[in-house]
């Protein structure tokens, strides 16, 4: 997960903001009231920003390399608080087979390399959820309900009410194995719940001051519930359940049922509640992401290891038929990647093909798929958990690099970024149509951002002849909806589309 910090561009402008958060802390030295294109941005807590900017202090500069270091940490914190908590659950064997599981879970180590507060919330999850089990097998160990609140307060400080997940596992496994009436006295921790309060107020408090109506209006209601205002979006949350979680996904069905039986135990109860739950509550999110699927992954690695250790000894035909699925899934992809043109022009687009490159993905896909085939079919605990970790680490830690580089060379934000400021000399530049928050960071300055054709008409009309960049999908508009003629000053391909950087001619 470590070794390729920072050699991703930045480019996504979800990921970017943060960054541009963080640059302005340095800055401006503030600590609230931070601005992304005049704006405040509040839609998450500072906390991820901070982090970014306390990173770059040394220096006085934001890198993505000083953006990504919070994250990656973050993820080896999440591997080792879940092998704790399999540790405290089960046995030290177990709890090290689930941090290896996780680890080399795709979602997870994909999720290892975005600049994004959700690994920080995962990891503040993963010991939120350590303390918990060990101030409930241990009760008069109240100092484990103090952590418990602690971590679930930095949870929240990362991002939101998503960081109550474990509470809300935690009162369903109280409620489910010693009644209602229990949790009260179960949960009790004036030092802890004082905490929490101390600590989440401590940004929530300036948020407020910041503007109480609107925080309101723009971040609770539209930025932390409106996600659930709406159909639900069930077809992308199968297809995200697939993905994120190979290639364990294969065998979860199976584990998933062996837990149920085994649902008296109180450790296997708590394993499978924090995959599940999380779950649940993606299933009325209608604005739902990739990411938010990250919280089931603990709880996946954790059952996973114990059904290797308690039932996977026994194949089944349901086992049987994973296996082949499994072997023929790896072999497709191996097909894709020694014969990209047999799936269209561009084939696999991140590996410029040749043996040498190809090769270790080829034979990690090959373990992958043998370990699953064998292992199900031989009934091979062995086999599924050191071949599949095994295949999964040299895929994922070799394939990142490939990637890292096709993804630069099609999102290529820096030459897009030389080329408005080569054309601007120092004049304004508007967007219009998308954000594009990575030519804020690779030009050193705020765009303005347009939003309605009367704010474009108006900004490009100014004496000082502003620039615009903005799509081709968006420059075949414009370009017929306004009267006056644009010049196009440069264009260049990017992720798929091209850019333009225009300037209105001005009029006779």
């Amino acid at each position: 997960m470590l070794p390729p910090v920072g050699q991703r561009n930045l480019a996504a402008s979800d990921e970017v903001r943060f960054v541009l958060a963080a640059r302005h802390v340095l800055e401006r030295g503030v600590g609230f009231g931070i601005k992304i294109r005049q704006t405040y941005f509040r839609e998450k807590p500072p906390l991820y920003s901070w982090m970014i900017a306390g990173l770059s202090w040394p220096t006085g500069r934001v890198t993505p390399t000083t953006a990504q270091i919070p994250v990656g940490i973050a993820a080896v914190v999440a591997v080792v608080a879940t092998f704790l908590l399999g540790e405290r659950l089960f046995d030290r064997p177990l709890g090290l087979g689930a941090a290896l599981i996780l680890a080399t879970t795709y979602g997870f180590f994909s999720h290892s390399q975005y600049l994004l507060p959700d690994m920080l919330v995962m990891a503040f999850m993963a010991l939120a959820s350590y303390a918990f089990w060990v101030a409930m097998h241990d009760p008069p160990a109240r100092g484990g309900l103090v952590g418990f609140y602690v971590a679930m307060a930095l949870a929240v400080y990362a991002k939101g009410p998503m960081g109550l997940m474990p509470l809300l596992v935690g009162l369903v496994w109280i409620a489910m194995v010693h009644g209602p009436r229990a949790i009260p006295g179960r949960l009790w921790s004036p030092t802890g719940l004082a905490l929490f309060g101390v600590i989440t107020l401590s940004w929530l408090g300036p948020f407020l001051a910041l503007g109480s109506s609107s925080f309101a209006t723009d971040v609770l209601a539209k930025d932390w519930l409106r996600r659930y205002l709406g159909p639900p979006a069930f077809r992308k949350l199968a297809l995200d359940t697939v993905v994120v979680l190979l290639p364990w996904t294969i065998v979860a069905p199976m584990v998933l049922t062996a837990a149920f039986r085994a649902r008296g135990t109180p450790a296997v109860r708590f394993a499978l509640l924090s995959c599940v739950v999380p779950w649940l509550l993606l299933l009325p999110m209608e604005d739902l992401r990739t990411r938010y699927m990250l919280p089931v992954a603990p709880g996946l690695a954790l059952l996973v290891a114990w059904w290797l250790r308690h039932e996977a000894r026994r194949p089944t035909p349901m086992g049987r038929i994973m296996g082949w699925v499994g072997l023929m899934a790896t072999a497709a992809i191996i097909v894709l990647i020694v014969r990209p043109t047999w799936f269209g022009p561009h084939g696999v687009y991140f590996v410029s093909w040749s043996p040498a490159a190809a090769a270790p993905l080829v034979l990690g896909l090959a373990v992958v798929g043998v370990s699953l085939w064998w292992g199900l079919n031989r009934g091979a605990p062995a086999c599924l958990r050191y071949g599949v970790v095994a295949g999964m680490a040299l895929l994922l830690a070799y394939g990142i690099w490939p990637y890292n580089a096709s993804f630069n060379r099609r999102q290529d934000y820096p030459r897009l970024a030389a080329l408005v400021g080569r054309h601007a000399q120092g004049a304004d530049i508007g967007t219009f149509g998308g954000r594009w928050f990575a030519v804020d960071y690779y030009l050193g300055r705020s765009l303005h951002m347009l939003t309605t054709f009367d704010e474009l008409d108006t900004y490009t009309a100014r004496v000082d002849r502003p620039l615009l960049v903005l799509n081709g999908r968006t420059w075949n508009v414009v370009k017929h909806r306004l009267p006056e003629q644009f010049a196009v000053l440069g264009q260049m391909p990017l992720a798929g589309q091209e850019m333009f950087v225009v300037r209105r001619q001005p009029a006779p």
